[in-house]
């Protein structure tokens, strides 16, 4: 991985990582007890280790998805605030014919600290998300 050091640079690393289903250069972004809120499902993941897991296993169930960054905002202490739409295909469930389109709108804040992820938090919509796959 190439050596990231401003905020915004480290940020842009982090989306492009999920672009690239790279679960390791995640977790290379993480600082080692970072920890992620996932604010919609009331649950912590802590450390680079577990945060990078799971977002192996969203890769695996949802093999096409991508982000579509669409502002940032950069704040003057290294947390950045990133606007995106999360675009996927639902996997297929009882019986379905028609694969169903994932289109969600979430927020990510993003806390840098020495060229690394401190900490993440990331609000979405589960009742949307819900109706989408469902």
């Amino acid at each position: 991985m190439m050596s990231v050091s401003t905020p915004k640079e480290v940020v842009n690393s982090l989306f492009d990582a999920y672009v690239r289903h790279d679960h390791r250069a995640i977790l290379a972004l993480y600082h080692d007890d970072a920890t992620h809120d996932e604010i919609s499902q009331l649950k912590t993941k802590q450390g680079a280790a577990e945060i990078a897991v799971g977002m192996q296993k969203l890769f695996g169930w949802l093999p096409d998805v991508h982000w579509e960054v669409k502002s940032m905002i950069v704040g003057r202490d290294g947390a950045i605030a990133v606007s995106y739409v999360m675009h996927a295909t639902a996997p297929r469930k009882n019986g379905a014919t028609e694969a169903k389109t994932i289109s969600l709108r979430g927020v990510q804040l993003v806390e840098v600290e020495d060229g690394r992820i401190r900490h993440s938090e990331d609000y979405w919509d589960a009742a949307t998300f819900q109706r989408q796959i469902s």
